[in-house]
């Protein structure tokens, strides 16, 4: 019977008729004894379908890509853990141990060398079996059951629920499908190639598909490592993936398991001594349990140093992105099933130094249950190097201090709805500040804390009332206390409130619009931004590595990056796969980000944020930043070489941060630099520990005092007229009140102004009012005798008298002759 159908060089239909003839033929006459009309039945009913089940079936097997895991790691190359919807691991037919292909052959197709793809002995076997007991089973060669296990891949594949189905239905016309194609691909692809295809592609366990993966979870090696005893435990299991699993039913599989020692021998495989060691061994005792690492709770060990949430941003990333496929379904399969290798730009290192920054200030078991997050870009990349919070990464529903829910990130990644910003967000208003030709020390009217009846300019980008170009404000009161004239420095110095609206009322919103966009600012919540006056002290909800993306870019010179947290993917086969871009651009003039840099510089040496003064003298900017009753707290900040930005507050609540006890430390009023600044000091430090010392660029004199402008000439105004002109035009003035005398202006008014022509904003000007014209000098009197006084009688020595004669002038005598 072999012979016969190994000779046989006819299209694929008539070997089948002959198939069925001559298992009808041996099955009547070998088979007497047995009751005639269900063999007949059966034959009729494989007969009748075999014309129509074998036209509709492809000549040609398309085998698909085998679904294979994925693998996520550190950018150091450290793995961190596996994704799959099977365990696979594909591997050649070179790097599987020569007893495992033996123990497979021996048990599933002792023929399968010999056979053309179908095995007519079996099926003539099944065929008898099947007749008498009313089952459709068994007799399927190594390739048929590759081609089933094909057929269902592609199924599962294309979310085709009904074709799979219909590969998995146990019906003759299955079975001729099956038969039809595996012969055809015998003929295309050869016996190894067979082989090896069937080793990646069965299942060996309950969750455990190909030999590589089996080999690793059982018994903890390689399958090119399988020895004789663990290849026949393994290709045990596969006949029913769950029933033989040598962990749960030890008993059953040991049975099979010595059955395909048994044929081992009998086909020559083993010897006799190598059986008999075999067979000898307790199989329980054979094996060494490997769980599979996988999902991002592995990925939240102390191993990886918490990276769990990081981890679950990356897969919204790989879910979400077109770069991964057109549809959900498509990325969903690639990641799950494309053995994808994926690089991302996580330091271990960094992660390790900020969960030990945010455990050293609030743990995550604190009975406080204040909820902290930092995460760390690299400016000029948008890398991020380090996420973490002090929660534990678990699926589901949250439960105690562990959650799924990633307080660093946006809602449509996995993260919360965010966090008002506070005062963190002023500085994206000091770069708008600058970006409309103010400067850093341009004084301004910093007094009030209510604005009534009042036009905000928001010109051109249809956010005014009614589309127009204003927003009116009947009345807006905000906390802060009036501080008279200060500026840019010292508004944000101090974070004055009251500054900082009053420098926002000079601006166009419309202009405030474009600078949060420009710095990839967005709410969290996924809703439209709130582009109201009252955005300035930050009412809108923001992420924590929104900001850190934001303040990045004041690091990197006005560049921003889009955060990003993969590197680079290759697939299976080693090919690169695009990854989403950062898509770095010049976002801001590198002169405003250099004006920002330095203003904040001085929160950290002087400010607000002299807690988060970092180690040995490196330079650092940052911003505190603390909501109404401190429901949060932020501390955003940067060095040359990394930005960070660090949250606290509850997560789930809107409760103050007030007359709290965390950590150990009672707090009346929680402020941004008093505990989230630490926190960020305490991690940046153990992050650049040994990293060059950079310094910022300076302030360009364009941004510290704006360009030269024309001083307005107030002589011959009132003082009230004089200062009013100005402070309009942005200078500082001072009064000389000694005054001094003119003929020009009248008493009061300004008679002169110390400088004149061009000054900078913010250059003080002093005046001097006028005293009016000069009054002559006064002449000095003529004294008046007094008639009480004796007039004095002349002294006769001293009277006029007519000259001596012998002493006047005359003509000298004539010298006497000689």
């Amino acid at each position: 019977m072999e012979l016969f159908l190994s000779g046989l060089k006819m299209s694929t239909k008539w070997i089948f008729g002959l198939v069925m003839i001559v298992v009808l033929s041996l099955t009547v006459g070998l088979l007497a004894a047995i009751p005639a009309v269900p063999v007949v039945q059966a034959a009729s009913t494989l007969a009748e379908g075999a014309d129509e089940a074998l036209a509709a079936v492809p000549d040609d097997l398309d085998i698909p890509q085998l679904s294979q895991k994925s693998y996520l790691y550190a950018s150091d190359g450290t793995l961190i853990t596996t994704f799959y919807a099977q365990n696979r691991v594909v591997v050649p037919l070179s790097e599987i141990s020569q007893p495992m292909q033996d123990a497979v052959v021996a048990l599933e197709d002792r023929r399968f060398w010999e056979h053309s793809g179908v095995d007519a002995q079996g099926m003539i076997r099944a065929f008898i079996s099947n007749a008498t007991s009313g089952s459709v089973q068994g007799a399927s060669t190594i390739t048929q059951q590759y081609v089933k296990n094909a057929l269902i891949e592609q199924a599962v594949l294309a979310n085709d629920a009904e074709a799979a189905t219909e590969a998995r239905e146990t019906s003759y016309a299955r079975k001729l499908r099956e038969a039809k194609m595996a012969i055809a691909l015998e003929k295309k692809a050869g016996k190894t190639k067979i082989l090896e295809g069937y080793l990646n592609i069965a299942q060996f366990g309950p969750s455990q598909w190909g030999v590589e993966s089996a080999a690793y979870y059982y018994f903890g090696v390689h399958a090119a490592d399988l020895t004789v005893v663990q290849a026949a435990t393994i290709a045990a299991i596969t006949q029913s993936p769950n029933g033989l699993d040598p962990v749960k039913h030890p008993e059953a599989n040991q049975a099979r398991r010595d059955l395909c020692l048994e044929w081992m021998l009998k086909e020559g495989y083993i010897t006799q001594t190598q059986y008999d060691i075999a067979v000898a061994q307790d199989v329980t005792k054979t094996l060494s349990i490997h769980q599979p690492q996988s999902g991002c709770e592995v990925a939240d060990s102390d191993t990886f140093n918490r990276a769990g949430f990081f981890c679950d941003y990356v897969l919204s990333v790989l879910r979400n992105s077109e770069e991964f496929g057109a549809t959900q379904q498509e990325r969903e399969n690639l990641l799950y099933r494309g053995g994808l290798h994926v690089y991302t730009t996580l330091d271990l290192k960094m992660q390790g130094d900020a969960v030990a920054a945010i455990e050293k200030r609030i743990p995550t078991d604190d009975a406080s249950g204040v909820g902290h997050a930092l995460t760390s870009i690299e400016p000029g990349t948008g890398k991020i190097k380090a996420m973490a919070q002090n929660r534990h990464y678990k699926l589901g529903e949250p439960e105690g201090r562990s959650t799924s829910v990633n307080y660093n990130v946006d809602k449509a990644d996995g993260g919360s709805s965010g966090f008002q910003a506070g005062s963190t967000f002023k500085p994206i208003i000091l770069a708008d500040w600058l970006a409309e030709g103010h400067s850093l020390r341009e004084p301004f009217d910093a007094s009030k804390t209510t604005y009534s009846n009042t036009d905000w300019k928001a010109i051109g980008c249809g956010i005014g009332d009614g589309g127009g170009d204003n927003i009116h404000l009947q009345t807006w009161t905000f906390k802060g206390s009036a501080k008279g004239v200060v500026d840019a420095y010292r508004a944000t110095q101090s974070s004055i409130n009251s500054a900082y609206v009053a420098m926002e009322f000079k601006l166009d919103l419309c202009q405030v619009k474009a600078m949060i966009e420009a710095l990839g600012i967005h709410r969290a919540d996924g809703q439209p931004w709130e582009n109201l006056p009252s955005q300035v002290l930050g009412t809108n909800e923001i992420s924590p590595m929104t900001m850190a993306a934001a303040y990045a870019t004041f690091a990197a010179d006005g560049v921003y990056c889009t955060p990003i947290a993969i590197e680079r993917i290759v697939d299976s086969d080693g090919k690169s796969v695009p990854v989403p871009s950062a898509n770095c651009h010049q976002a801001i003039d590198p002169d405003i980000a250099y004006g920002v840099t330095g203003a904040l510089q001085r929160v950290i040496t002087g400010g607000t944020g002299t807690a988060a003064r970092l180690a040995d003298g490196r330079v650092a900017a940052g911003k505190t930043g603390t909501t109404d009753n401190s429901v949060a707290a932020w501390f955003c900040g940067y060095t040359p070489q990394l930005a960070t930005a660090v949250w606290a507050g509850f997560p789930d609540v809107s409760k103050p941060l007030e007359n709290i006890r965390i950590a150990e430390q009672y707090w009346s009023n929680t402020t941004g630099g008093g505990l989230p600044g630490v926190t960020w000091k305490w991690y940046m430090d153990a992050a650049l520990e040994g990293a060059e010392k950079l310094e910022f660029e300076p302030i360009p004199s364009i941004m510290d005092r704006g360009v030269p402008i024309e001083i307005p000439d107030v002589r011959g105004m009132s003082q009230a007229a004089a200062e009013d002109a100005l402070e309009k035009a942005g200078f500082a003035f001072k009064w000389n009140w000694d005054g001094e005398w003119s003929t020009t202006y009248a008493i009061g008014t300004v008679a002169s102004q110390s400088l004149s022509g061009k000054a900078y904003v913010g250059t003080t000007i002093t005046l001097t009012p006028s005293k009016g014209a000069e009054p002559p000098p006064t002449p000095t009197p003529t004294p008046t005798p007094d008639p009480s006084t004796p007039t004095p009688t002349p002294d006769p020595s001293t009277a006029s008298a007519t000259p001596d004669p012998s002493t006047a002038s005359a003509t000298p005598a004539a010298a006497p002759a000689g």
